[in-house]
């Protein structure tokens, strides 16, 4: 009895004792942290890094990454970083701005693609991104044509020409420029010029718009791929502990030497193990699939997923964050675009009813004459006109319509000038009045001035809709954040108290004060919190890339540390 009294007197010192050095760390874990300036001066450097990085200046980010890793030589992520930036300046000196060509997709080999290399890849293979590009192009053509359609128009023309006239050949020529200008349309031209102006701008926040949904989505695959690795290896490593238990397990109930039910309970907790294991794995493979399946790419495609830092907590100011979503969101920008295009829309089906006012002009040389073979004899001045020489025509005229009343009035003014033909002796000249009235023939302008009344009032109504939706979506990203951020503590105070009552156990087992299915219990759990540690953290990332997305910004809110695992004494 003094024997076993005293054996668990042992075990309660001990297990105060590590408690009492758990409690003391923890409260002490803001003193006892090493240099924070200098950690603080890292992760700046860092982020430094990224952002030259991300502007494809790969010389200035490598020298920030050397400086923090002369720091800190032992972050074997920042290694990383420093090898893919000299990889990325090598290819750019090969082939300057070609970013997608340096990520080589292999069915043979494992590629191992950052955040950034995932988004480039599905931003290149992505139809719709890629047909967005091509309304952009869209727009700048009809833009052209808008511009162009307020300039004269003008055409060179050549025209031989053949013909018999009172049983004779005759042989003609024309050459002459020819044009047009309109002088006023009521400002139906500048306001279509004013328009295309913003369909092209439409179909630039068109293509970001597109872009942000797509970069969420690969950020969401890539994390949940990220979270599913994470899972695998902990459970990899639970089962190789729980299956190295049970063979001592199972050899000691073989010798005899403990309960059979002892016995079944760790072959139960080792079976769970092994299970949760292949449902990891099975969670790993749908994981990289659907990350594949966002960029891309085909399914036989090997690739794995770069791990990122420790999440670094961010302030976030909901107004702020709301301000600069209204200010930055695509279709924040797109549905004020429409507004413009359908107010000049209305412009334009107004200025139809005003006067419209074109000048024409024709100038050129001309001539006719009989054909030489064909001459039967002189003509009046007692020549033959076997090669009469070019003459000047042209010809200027005035042109003016006006609507009334779903009706089509018109008048045209010309005077002219042409050479003789082979049938008179000389040319003619003329001025021409014409006025023409047209019944009824144009009332679809009153429908057309409803049509855009009516879009215009549409769009009103879709910025309003448009408005209160991303106000809806930045206050549930940034409620998500908050809670996100709170899981996260909560996890990292679990995973440190289930780590220590871990060693506990496994001190107490040591003293035969508890049998194995208590440690390998003790063990699952910690797995457990570990894994929900994970979830948490990829959580926030994706809140954070979810607010990003919110604001219309990719990378508004920057939230990625320097660790690459948490440790259990942090």
């Amino acid at each position: 009895m003094k024997m076993a009294l005293g054996k668990s007197e042992l075990v309660k010192v001990l297990a105060t004792a590590l408690l009492f050095s758990f409690v003391t760390s923890a409260s002490c874990q803001e003193t006892a942290s090493a240099k924070p300036e200098m950690r603080k001066l890292e992760r700046n450097l860092i982020q430094a890094g990224k952002m030259y990085f991300s502007n494809q200046d790969y010389s200035s980010a490598i020298k920030q990454w050397q400086t923090a890793l002369v720091m800190n030589p032992e972050n074997k992520l920042i290694r990383e970083y420093v090898e893919e930036a000299k990889i990325r300046l090598r290819d750019s000196l090969r082939a300057p701005g070609d970013i997608i060509r340096t990520v080589s997709i292999s069915k043979d080999t494992i590629n191992v693609l950052s955040l950034d290399d995932c988004i480039n890849i599905a931003a290149k293979n992505y139809i719709p991104l890629q047909v967005a590009v091509k309304s952009v192009r869209l727009g700048e053509m009809r833009l052209f044509e808008a511009r162009r359609n307020m300039l004269p128009t003008a055409g060179i023309t050549f025209e031989p020409y053949s013909g018999r006239v009172n049983a004779r050949e005759y042989l003609g020529r024309k050459q002459y420029i020819e044009g047009s200008q309109p002088i006023f349309h009521g400002g139906e031209l500048y306001f279509t010029m004013k328009q295309a102006e913003v369909n092209l701008e439409v179909s630039k926040n068109d293509y970001s718009r597109i872009r942000n949904e797509l970069v969420l989505q690969v950020k969401k695959a890539y994390y949940s791929l990220l979270r599913a690795h994470e899972n695998v290896k902990l459970q990899t490593a639970l089962s190789a502990d729980v299956e190295r238990i049970y063979d001592m397990v199972q050899k000691e109930y073989q010798e005899n030497l403990i309960p059979k039910v002892e016995w079944l309970n760790v072959s139960s907790q080792e079976s769970q193990t092994k299970y949760q294991l292949v449902s990891a794995q099975g969670d790993e493979s749908i994981a990289e699939l659907i990350l594949k399946q966002t960029m891309y790419l085909d399914y036989k495609d090997r690739i794995d997923a770069r791990p990122v830092g420790i999440f670094q907590k961010i302030n976030v100011d909901l107004d702020r964050t709301l301000a600069a979503a209204m200010m930055n969101r695509p279709e924040m920008r797109i549905n004020t675009l429409m507004l413009q295009y359908y107010d000049y829309e209305k412009k334009i089906s107004k200025a139809k009813g005003w006067i419209k006012i074109d000048f024409t002009g024709n100038w050129g040389l001309a001539k006719e004459e009989y054909d030489s073979e064909d001459t039967q004899g002189p003509n009046s001045s007692g020549t033959f006109d076997m090669d009469q020489k070019l003459e000047q025509q042209w010809y200027t005229g005035l042109k003016f319509s006006m609507p009334i009343w779903g009706s089509t009035a018109s008048y045209s003014w010309t005077k002219e000038k042409f050479v003789p033909v082979v049938s008179a002796y000389q040319g003619t000249e003329a001025v021409t009045n014409s006025v023409k009235f047209n019944f009824l023939d144009d009332l679809k302008y009153y429908s057309n001035r409803q049509n855009a009344e009516i879009d215009f009032d549409r769009a009103r109504q879709e910025m309003i809709k448009v408005k209160q939706d991303i106000t809806l979506e930045v206050r549930e990203g940034y409620f998500s954040y908050e809670k996100s951020v709170i899981q996260l503590d909560t996890a990292t105070n679990k995973i440190r108290y289930q780590d220590k009552d871990l060693e506990v156990n496994k001190l107490r087992r040591e003293l035969d004060e508890i049998p194995d299915s208590v440690v390998i219990e003790s063990m699952i759990k910690t797995a457990q919190e570990r894994f929900g540690y994970v979830s948490a953290m990829t959580d926030c990332y994706n809140s954070v890339a979810a607010l990003n997305k919110a604001v219309g910004i990719e990378n508004y809110f920057v939230a990625e540390g320097v660790s690459a695992a948490p440790d259990k004494d942090q």
